[in-house]
């Protein structure tokens, strides 16, 4: 205690007695000359905020004769100076609004959250091959470095916006709020962030205090031909008054009542209010509230046969006219306002507390259809096939199904079917399943629902944040981060299609067992006939509470710096059923088992700075990760068994990079490599070999990403500008995992432990080659032009476990080494496939007023054959050994797609 007690007194003498002067600059907007608040500026490795007066102050101890200045910020020019006391920094805005415009058609594609495609914009940080990848190729979903998105942190204010049921945050929490979240903090890979341990994938922090925002109004209107056609957005700031307090409020709705796939309507609203008081030059309090409400038509997913019989890969099943009108038997509806209440002190010149509350109350609901006793609605059902019948020997019918397929009449949701099948059912049925002698219903029973499915939650956040200035050269980040997480996942009926009720019982028990018992949904309601906005199937509670440590060290020295991190995370979870299911009546109702897990993680690295304008960085990590929520139970939707033998996935991982900030050159080369090891993967899917519906558990699933990243960005001229980005990887899996398969309504066991053959074969789902090269051109005049050519390849499908196992080759009794034996194990590798984007845009100011048109078209060629994701069904033909029966799926990028964005602001 004695020698702790003389270090820390010791480390206060030299913060105190070891400073020299600082180094002072200030950073302006060029043309008004005023502050830019909070700006970081990058010296040395070291990251400074501008003060109030946009003042910022480098400590010159350590500092090399050559130290250099670099900021980079959403719409300004970057910065590469050489540091000098007393320097004024101009920030030149750009002429565009190529960020907002690529947001934008990123959102188009990413705003749904479900995909799980990254939203690289947000990793951007002005640097070439981040900006790309999120805006050029993120579209095509392409994910940095293969992650998936769970790896990428996003924060608001401190707060971190990711589901803890699935890992990631949605997009559309704030989509439409483009102009009031430009101000973020932002790593695209493991280097230290003053907010949290960090991820692999990269970490961002969202700023939204209002006296960061640029003061006055904005308002613009844009156009696209895309998932939606119109959008207007709104946006007035105060700025920092005299008395201290700043105020920001925007609002925005996107809409189209059908966007290029046809059936997807699409309407989006956003509100935000931001207010800042600031007590003094050391304390203030930000209160950020925010809410984007949003309801989408759903595009699905179908085979090749599908898209080629229709004539267009935009083909879309789930739609179909009822009394003339398109309906849409797949929408999505949130809503999840969200309130962050951030405290910002700083205590002294060494030490600063920033402590962000939040508090997110979230509801959405998905819809689709619901069946019993009746054919499979379905358009593109597989026995709706031409394919199928041809299978079948039947050639006639083959042929007429095929010329059924061509026409416009076929091949969409039949309404009008399903209304006549409910409205011609006549029954009589007893409300109490188990007594035929209670009170009865007549009526319609409906053969066909929508069926509602909600996921209504609330999160509450808390998360202190700790900054100590040792010394000019030794700096501290420490924080804590607790959350409490709780969810009720339900159905509802939706619309019973014409029909008087419907009987709330499972079907397949009632098909499988004699005892009536096992058929009940929940044997605490007497009541089984069922109206619309009842609940029905499954009604259960997630509850998930994690508390985290993290903490971070770093050194600085003349050449560079390095640093060190650890964390401690504790996550306890459990399921609580609502309903007493005849098949599970010990296993369903009531609170399953806590799960608990204690995790931690290390990383560390530094930079060398070769001079001031060569630079390389290692970074390098290791950590433990807790599965999530919807992996950790056998059958979420029926009962409280959890996996057997759950544990923690590990990751490690490293990556070196070399940059080099030129007057003209700005390059980065990187290396990376990961490994993630013991992830959980829980699927549920109908198995035609058993006849049942399974749950498929994957155990011990392994993956490698390894990989190079180049970006670089030339000055040719003042004016004209080259652009390119490159990448090439590979995303493999790096084990064999074991599987079991348990009947989802009688918990039997069909197979345990089965080893899945996925060693060697490709995560798929992300471009692992992509490069980009662009010319633009800013002329003085207040104009520009772009144009950027991209290249995606090396994409392949993602995998179907059970197709690589024993199973699929012994019982269909395939030969080993024949074509079917490797027609059964093939990979699918899409087409690679090159797209051209062209920008332009213009400005014009008088007085205060500044007018801007903005022009973007991606795929400018109108490449309309662009698989953007594929995958093996679950389901497969275990009898026969044909995987086409159950052919592969795709998704395409839209053709030609332009984005027209009018704006003014003063």
């Amino acid at each position: 205690m004695k020698r702790l007690f003389t270090i820390l007194i010791t480390l206060i003498h030299l913060s105190v007695f070891g400073q020299e002067a600082d180094i002072q600059g200030k950073v302006i907007i060029t043309g008004t000359e005023a502050p830019m608040i909070a700006v970081q500026v990058i010296v040395n490795g070291n990251t400074y905020l501008t003060n109030e007066d946009g003042v910022f102050k480098v400590p010159s101890v350590g500092l090399p004769e050559n130290a250099m200045v670099h900021i980079s910020l959403d719409d300004f020019n970057p910065v590469d100076l050489p540091l000098s006391n007393g320097m004024i920094i101009k920030m030149i805005p750009e002429l565009d609004e190529a960020s907002t415009i690529a947001l934008s058609l990123t959102d188009l594609d990413a705003g749904d959250g479900d995909t799980q495609s990254t939203p690289g914009l947000l990793f951007s940080s002005g640097d070439a091959y981040s900006s790309i990848a999120g805006y050029a190729w993120g579209p095509y979903w392409f994910r940095q470095r293969g992650y998936q998105s769970n790896y990428l942190n996003v924060f608001i204010d401190g707060v971190n916006m990711a589901n803890p049921e699935r890992g990631y945050a949605s997009w559309s929490l704030w989509g439409g709020l483009n102009d009031v979240t430009r101000n973020k903090e932002t790593t695209y890979n493991l280097s230290p962030v003053d907010f949290s341990f960090s991820n692999i994938g990269g970490s961002t922090n969202i700023l939204t205090d209002p006296a960061q925002q640029r003061p006055g109004f904005k308002g613009s209107y844009s156009f696209s031909n895309s998932s939606y056609q119109n959008r207007v957005m709104l946006t007035y700031s105060t700025g920092l008054l005299d008395n201290g307090w700043a105020f920001t409020v925007s609002g925005s709705r996107r809409w189209a009542q059908e966007g290029y796939v046809e059936g997807t309507t699409y309407d989006a609203w956003a509100g935000f209010f931001a207010v800042e008081k600031q007590f003094s030059k050391k304390h203030k309090l930000v209160f950020t509230s925010f809410v984007a409400p949003s309801t989408r038509g759903q595009q699905g997913a179908t085979v090749q046969e599908v898209y080629d019989l229709k004539g267009t890969n935009f083909y879309n099943p789930y739609w179909g006219y009822q009394e003339g009108e398109k309906r849409n038997s797949r929408e999505k509806t949130t809503i999840s306002p969200s309130f962050i209440l951030k405290d910002d002190w700083k205590i002294n010149d060494k030490l600063r507390l920033n402590t962000s509350v939040g508090y997110t109350l979230g509801k959405g609901k998905k819809t689709a259809m619901n069946w019993y006793d009746a054919p499979d609605p379905r358009p593109d059902y597989y026995r709706n096939l031409p394919s199928y019948q041809y299978d079948q020997g039947n050639d006639v019918a083959g042929d007429m199904l095929t010329e059924l397929w061509k026409s416009d009449e076929f091949g969409q949701v039949d309404w009008e079917f399903m209304y006549d099948m409910n409205r011609s059912n006549f029954q009589t049925v007893p409300t109490d399943w188990l007594d035929p002698d209670s009170e009865t219903v007549s009526g319609n029973r409906s053969h066909y629902i929508i069926e509602e499915r909600h996921l209504d939650s609330h999160k509450l956040d808390i998360n202190p944040t700790l900054t100590w200035d040792i010394n000019p050269t030794w700096k501290v980040h420490t924080g804590l981060q607790y959350q409490l997480y709780q969810s009720n996942n339900y159905n509802t009926i939706g619309d019973l299609l014409g029909g008087d009720y419907w009987v709330d019982i499972d079907n397949f028990a009632d098909r499988d067992f004699i005892d009536p018992v096992a058929a009940v949904n929940d044997l605490n309601d007497d009541n089984i006939v069922k109206g619309e906005g009842d609940r029905i199937g499954h009604d259960y509670d997630a509850n998930i509470q994690t508390a985290n440590w993290w903490g971070q060290v770093k050194k600085s020295f003349a050449k560079g710096s390095v640093y060190l991190g650890g964390n401690f995370t504790n996550t306890s979870m459990y399921r609580f059923g609502n309903r007493l299911k005849g098949l599970f009546p010990e296993d369903s109702y009531g609170k399953s088992d806590v799960l608990s897990f204690l995790d931690y993680g290390v990383k560390a690295g530094g930079e060398y700075f070769i001079n001031g304008r060569n630079v390389i960085t290692a970074n390098a990590a290791f950590f433990t990760k807790a599965p999530y929520f919807q992996d950790s139970f056998t059958s979420l939707r029926t009962r409280n068994e959890t996996v057997e033998d759950l544990v923690s996935s590990k990751v490690t991982s490293y990556d070196l990079n070399y940059y080099y900030r030129g007057q003209r050159l700005k390059f980065r080369a990187s290396a990376f490599y990961t490994q993630i090891a013991d992830l959980t993967d829980v699927i549920s899917y109908y198995d035609d070999a058993y006849q049942n519906f399974v749950n498929y558990v994957l155990t011990g699933v392994g993956q490698e990403n390894v990989g190079v990243e180049v970006g670089l960005q030339y000055n040719i001229t003042e004016a004209l500008r080259l652009k390119g980005a490159y990448t090439k990887a590979t995303y493999t899996y790096n084990a064999n995992p074991y599987a079991t398969t348990t009947v989802d309504n009688s918990s039997e066991k069909l197979s345990d432990n089965e080893t899945v053959f996925y060693n060697g074969r490709h995560v798929g789902g992300s471009p692992e080659e992509a490069g980009s090269l662009g010319l633009e051109y800013w002329s003085k005049k207040y104009w520009f032009i772009g144009v950027q050519v991209n290249y995606l390849g090396d994409r392949f499908v993602t995998l179907n476990p059970a197709r690589y196992t024993d199973r699929a080759i012994n019982e269909p009794g395939i030969e080993y080494g024949s074509d079917e034996y490797y027609a059964i194990l093939h990979q699918e590798k899409m087409k690679n496939t090159f797209t051209v984007d062209v920008s332009a845009g213009k400005s014009w100011k008088i007085k205060d007023y500044l007018f801007r048109v903005n022009l973007n078209v991606n795929n400018i060629l109108n490449n309309s054959d662009i698989q953007t994701t594929g995958f093996q069904q679950y389901r497969f033909d275990f009898v026969d050994g044909n995987p086409n029966k159950f052919a592969n799926k795709y998704f395409y990028a839209q053709g030609i797609r332009a984005f027209v964005n009018l704006s003014l602001s003063f």
